[in-house]
C-alpha cells in the first residue's frame, strides 16, 4: 500500500499525537515483551549502553508452590525474622500457580525474589525451558530465584521458608 503525500502527512501527525500520549505505555509493553531490538532496528536506533536492571531491595518476596503449610504460618515465621508480612505475595496451591501470571514479575522492580516449592510443569510463562523456575532462572529481568528445598525436593516447609529467608537475611539482600 502506498500513501499519498497528503496521507502520509494526516497519519504522521495522527502517530505523533499517539506517541505523545502513549509512549510510556507502549514502552513498557516492547520492554516486557523483550522487543526493545526490534524497535530500535525498525526505527534505526542504535541501542544505548544497558544499565543493570536494579530490584528495589524492600521490593515484595514471592513464594510459589503446593504446600500443606498455610499462608498464615509462613506470614508469621516472615514476620518473627522482622519481615512484613505485606511484602508477600503467596500462591500456595497447584491450580493457582497454574494459573499465576509470572510475566508480570518482567522487569518488574517492585519484586525482589521468588521462593519456589513444587509446581506443575505446564503454567503461564513457561516459553523455552522444561519449566516455569528453570525460565525465570535463565531469563534476564526476572527477580532472583530460590528454590525451597527439604531432603531432596522441592518443598515448603516451615524450616525450608525459614532457612531461604536466614540466607537472604544473612546476605543483606532483603
Amino acid at each position: 500500500m502506498v500513501l499519498s503525500i497528503e496521507e502520509l502527512s494526516e497519519l504522521e501527525t495522527d502517530i505523533v499525537n499517539y506517541f505523545n500520549e502513549n509512549i510510556t505505555l507502549i514502552l513498557t509493553r516492547l520492554n516486557r515483551l523483550d522487543q526493545m531490538d526490534e524497535l530500535f532496528d525498525l526505527i534505526g536506533y542504535e541501542e544505548v549502553e544497558k544499565e543493570p536492571f536494579e530490584f528495589y531491595k524492600n521490593g515484595k518476596i514471592v513464594v510459589v508452590g503446593g504446600t500443606e503449610v498455610k499462608e498464615e504460618v509462613l506470614s508469621s515465621i516472615a514476620k518473627n525474622m522482622g519481615i512484613d508480612k505485606n511484602r508477600f505475595e503467596f500462591c500456595l496451591d497447584y491450580k493457582s500457580v497454574q494459573k499465576f501470571e509470572f510475566n508480570k514479575l518482567y522487569y518488574a522492580n517492585q519484586y525482589r525474589v521468588v521462593l519456589f516449592g513444587p509446581v506443575p510443569h505446564s503454567t503461564k510463562g513457561k516459553i523455552d525451558s522444561s519449566s516455569i523456575i528453570t525460565e525465570i532462572e535463565n531469563k534476564p529481568g526476572y527477580p532472583r530465584v530460590e528454590r525451597l528445598i527439604a531432603g531432596n525436593e522441592l518443598k515448603i516447609t516451615k524450616t525450608s521458608f525459614r532457612n531461604c529467608l536466614d540466607k537472604l537475611i544473612a546476605e543483606d539482600y532483603i
